[in-house]
């Protein structure tokens, strides 16, 4: 998700939403003439907002909010108020699935070819185990089907949605990457077909990809320079005692070790 801009406040290849040259370098690599000056609303921001009745539809892919969330209270009220929800899943048992006006069957992780990458920065191919059942697709063929019939709505169709495979969407984002800090423009699935899992950056003409990074002392700022953040020490707001001895926590599936 950070390196493909795949939230609401990042753009593709470590792109910030707030910096014009960055959008216009992806406006330019998606052939439309601009994109938002605004970064979107985070998770919790948008169920608040539909809550709130200022978002009126939500299309929910690839998580569980009803069920993940925090403040479950508003997320349910968000799904409630919501005049359309769709929901694109792989199972309907999850909990979302009860709210959804539209539910659309999704393929498992063992159902389809992608790559994933992992903490060290390392790339590699996955390929789907079984077949998807019924007529479960993978999400980004739910989504690019839905994008390609928006368009032909508006009359803006430039051929932006038509992936072939997995393979043509993955190329889009190593474009993206080019010239950035995790730049992949010498990367291909060929090569991780033939060589296994590589690390990014691995730039066009590398033999190989970059297994350290800023061993040469520059870093990915305007000046070369490394920036460190001191934070204050905030104790936790419900401490431990006799009566509660256990501590529980949640993070992100890529900060979990």
């Amino acid at each position: 998700g950070l390196e493909t801009g795949s939230m609401a406040t990042l753009l593709p290849g470590h792109r910030d939403p707030a910096d014009p040259v960055h959008r216009a370098e992806v406006a330019a690599l998606w052939g439309v003439p601009s994109l938002p000056d605004r970064p979107g609303l985070s998770a919790v921001e948008m169920f608040q907002a539909a809550a709130d009745g200022e978002i009126r539809a939500l299309w929910i892919a690839c998580t569980n909010p009803a069920q993940s969330l925090p403040d479950q209270g508003t997320v349910r009220r968000a799904l409630e108020r919501c005049e359309l929800v769709v929901v694109q899943e792989a199972y309907a048992t999850a909990a979302t699935c009860a709210w959804a006006d539209l539910l659309l069957p999704a393929a498992s992780w063992g159902e389809k070819s992608c790559t994933v990458t992992n903490s060290e920065r390392r790339i590699s191919r996955v390929r789907a185990a079984v077949a998807p059942s019924g007529q479960a697709r993978a999400d980004w063929a739910v989504a690019a089907d839905l994008g390609r019939r928006l368009a032909r709505r508006l009359g803006r169709g430039n051929g932006l949605l038509d992936f072939a495979d997995a393979e043509a969407v993955w190329q889009e984002h190593r474009e993206a990457t080019r010239g950035r800090d995790l730049d992949i423009g010498g990367l291909s699935w060929a090569m991780l077909d033939a060589l296994g899992p590589q690390q990014w950056p691995l730039p066009e003409g590398a033999p190989q990809g970059r297994a350290r990074l800023y061993e040469d002392g520059v870093f990915a700022t305007p000046d070369g320079r490394a920036r460190f953040v001191a934070t204050p020490f905030r104790p936790v707001a419900e401490p431990r005692d006799a009566r509660h001895p256990f501590a529980l926590t949640t993070a992100p599936p890529w900060v979990v070790r």
